[in-house]
């Protein structure tokens, strides 16, 4: 029975070393990406950025495009980064708001933490994208799975009975979709200098104001 403890004791002290090993690839990743960009970061400078062998980085993440797919997703995912931004505690007490007006300021609150986190890595996908054709379907899928999520919220309000005449959950899925995503994050709080705080009241507005009835 003790030698069962044991190796129970073991493998979840194995698992637990190798989520930290992953981890601190995935964090010595991000900051190397967003100093010097995907094309100039090598698997070497990431495992010396970890501490790590480079062989380790290999088996744990195979590849740099992996390593970016994954950077990527948990930036998004932030604290809960061990299932998926729909399946999270705070998306799942979004959809469940009464309140459509209430359940749009959290779903943009979601979204400005989301961007303030992943928006200088977004940067990096898109460039990468534009001159890699294997870093390209990364960025079609980071599109979808954005699209997917907000596809829900418009879901959530069209089943609430919230949506304002005329705007179906499609075309309300298209709204948030053009509304809350990176690039209009970025162009209003890092090129025009608006305050995060002024971004999320903005787009709050926008989306109160563009589907909910009056």
């Amino acid at each position: 029975m003790a030698a069962v403890k044991r190796r129970r004791y073991d493998m979840a002290n194995r698992a637990r070393q190798a989520a930290e090993t992953r981890r601190r690839i995935v964090d010595a990743a991000a900051r190397l990406f967003l100093r010097h960009g995907y094309a100039a970061t090598s698997i070497n400078a990431i495992a010396a950025e970890a501490g790590v062998a480079v062989q380790t980085v290999y088996a744990t993440l195979r590849t740099k495009r992996d390593i970016l797919e994954t950077v990527i997703q948990l930036t998004v995912r932030g604290e809960e980064d061990d299932v998926s931004l729909a399946e999270s505690a705070r998306w799942r007490e979004m959809e469940l708001e009464a309140d459509p007006r209430q359940k749009l300021a959290k779903f943009v609150r979601i979204h400005r933490e989301i961007c303030e986190r992943e928006a200088g890595l977004f940067v990096i996908l898109e460039m990468a994208a534009a001159v890699d054709a294997e870093i390209e379907p990364l960025l079609r899928d980071k599109e979808r799975f954005r699209y997917e999520d907000q596809r829900r919220v418009a879901r959530s309000l069209g089943r609430q009975g919230e949506l304002r005449a005329g705007v179906s959950i499609r075309k309300a899925a298209d709204i948030i979709w053009a509304l809350a995503s990176e690039r209009v994050y970025l162009a209003l709080v890092q090129e025009r200098g608006w305050s995060v705080k002024q971004y999320e009241a903005w787009l709050t507005d926008q989306l109160v104001g563009g589907l909910l009835p009056d």
